[in-house]
């Protein structure tokens, strides 16, 4: 868990651009309105649409950790988590990126039971096209 929070540390440190806006020049705005919206109306089936094939989901408390997780499965376990943690609201902390393939994201998302701190990789697929690689939802 800690050598994933110092992963995004890193990335964050050494990114060559860094930017604090939803609005970017690597197409991302779209899937970053999506991911904002599934968060805050706890809605797994939109979060979904944005995963690719596979993705990495870590969820502190829930003790979920999982390296290669199929996206239903991932949708799965993301659905019981926003049953059981009803959303109050969602908003972004940080976005940036290293790279034009891969972007970075920070999260606050309060439940009406805990909060939680969200981060999450997007990459760009072999279709030129961003989705999400790994969730991370640390409890805070």
């Amino acid at each position: 868990m800690k050598q994933f929070v110092c992963f995004f540390l890193i990335l964050a440190l050494g990114s060559s651009t860094f930017k604090k806006t939803e609005n970017d020049n690597l197409g991302t705005n779209d899937i970053s309105k999506t991911i904002s919206q599934s968060f805050k109306v706890g809605n797994s089936d939109l979060l979904s649409t944005c995963f690719n094939k596979e993705i990495e989901l870590i969820i502190d408390g829930d003790k979920i950790e999982f390296q290669k997780l199929p996206s239903n499965s991932a949708k799965s376990i993301l659905n019981s988590f926003f049953k059981k943690n009803p959303p109050l609201s969602f908003n972004y902390v940080y976005q940036g990126n290293s790279s034009t393939t891969l972007k970075y994201c920070i999260g606050n998302y309060k439940s009406k039971t805990s909060d939680f701190f969200v981060y999450m990789l997007i990459k760009k697929n072999n279709n030129d096209k961003f989705l999400i690689s790994t969730i991370q939802l640390k409890k805070g």
